[in-house]
């Protein structure tokens, strides 16, 4: 009997991933890969807090694996390349980036541009970054800017090294991960105002990987809270994979946090700026916030703008220069207007 394919999609998702506790179980994971295979292990070196991927690298070499390690600080072009000139010196089978979302970014726009598998060790759980197919890079002025990467073909996380990361990355975890609702309601709107093409399944994960996370009187400290949240992201990133686009994690609310960027001297940790992007998103589709405030203030994610430490006309600059951070990408701010922004600080003042 023949069966009908036709209309089917495929779509690459990483083929393992473990929560473990130390750096012999991440290895155990790493040689179930190939024990014969060689691995370059990416890590920050004596700048990393945690000293992980070098601890990592120990480890794995005791265990009889091929490895090599290459030295990333920053997730800049010029560390990228350094990166990819180890790649073609060692010709691993595999990239292992460890460390925090610019050493794993860094790593996975190397393995990528070499047509390497790439497998994630993340050591904080900041963002959805940790398992999605885009990397964010910046340039000599530190703007970011993101790129298309390669999802990875494993994630490997130490929730005991995890553990150890500052509550803030977590919550700007948190805040990346609940922000796909605001996302995913930006492209169902382009969707159906400009045609836009649109994945139902892409978004029913993002949906409910945010959606997972949002329980009252839940506790950041807690684990089982934390390995749902690090899943959630992981799903996020999925999300996007199914996309083919960051679209179902990433609208109106990145938008504003790219604007504030470049407005504040000091920027605060993207997740609590989408976070706040999403409320602000939120009031201005004219969508009751309520309950995401209410949420967002029992787990400390910022609402308003002097939560972050700005005031609203700050707020209203990088609302009117959003569109501009990503020319092309349709959300609720094309359609603002001077009505809209009075509304909106109407709306905060309520708050």
């Amino acid at each position: 009997m023949s069966v009908e394919t036709a209309g089917h999609r495929s779509v690459r998702i990483p083929r393992l991933m473990r929560l473990v506790e130390s750096p012999a179980q991440a290895v155990d994971e790493l040689a179930g890969l190939g024990r014969d295979s060689s691995f370059l292990i990416v890590h920050a070196g004596p700048a990393s807090p945690t000293g992980y991927g070098a601890s990592l690298a120990r480890v794995a070499v005791g265990a009889g694996l091929k490895v090599c390690e290459a030295i990333a600080v920053s997730n800049t072009d010029a560390w990228a390349q350094a990166v990819s000139a180890a790649i073609a010196k060692q010709r691993p089978e595999y990239v292992v980036g460890v460390g925090g979302g610019r050493v794993v970014d860094v790593a996975k726009v190397a393995a990528a541009q070499a047509g390497i598998d790439f497998v994630s060790v993340p050591t904080q759980a900041s963002s959805d970054g940790i398992c999605s197919p885009v990397a964010v890079m910046v340039d000599e002025s530190e703007h970011p800017r993101s790129i298309a990467a390669r999802i990875p073909v494993a994630v490997i996380v130490d929730m005991a090294v995890m553990s150890s990361a500052p509550e803030i990355t977590w919550r700007a975890g948190l805040g990346d991960l609940v922000s796909n609702l605001s996302a995913i309601k930006d492209w169902r709107r382009a969707h159906k105002l400009t045609g836009e093409p649109y994945d139902d399944f892409a978004c029913l994960v993002s949906e409910a990987a945010a959606l997972s996370v949002i329980d009252d009187g839940v506790s950041l400290a807690d684990p089982l809270f934390r390995e749902k949240l690090v899943r959630g992201l992981i799903l996020s990133g999925i999300a996007m994979e199914m996309a083919g686009s960051s679209r179902p994690a990433s609208g109106a609310e990145h938008l504003i946090s790219h604007a504030l960027d470049t407005l504040l001297d000091s920027p605060r940790p993207h997740g609590l700026q989408v976070a706040f992007g999403t409320i602000a998103a939120d009031l201005l589709r004219g969508d009751d916030p309520t309950r995401l405030v209410g949420y967002f203030r029992s787990v400390g994610l910022p609402v308003c703008p002097a939560d972050l430490g700005f005031d609203i006309d700050t707020l209203t600059l990088a609302i009117r220069h959003g569109p501009e951070q990503r020319p092309g990408r349709s959300t609720i701010l094309d359609e603002v207007g001077e009505p809209q922004l009075a509304a909106l600080a109407a709306a905060y003042a309520s708050l």
